[in-house]
């Protein structure tokens, strides 16, 4: 059973999917981006 929350792979505000493009392999840096509304983030590692 999986704890309650929002997966990372959806859009938190429109619950769309998220599609990522890696920018930088190196340092692991990777956009996730709404088709539907826009939303963008991007991940680093600490």
């Amino acid at each position: 059973m999986k704890p309650p929350g929002v997966e990372p792979w959806v859009c938190p505000t429109c619950g769309d999917q998220l599609k990522f493009e890696i920018l930088d392999d190196e340092k692991f840096l990777v956009a996730w981006s709404c088709v539907n509304c826009g939303l963008i983030r991007t991940t680093e590692p600490a």
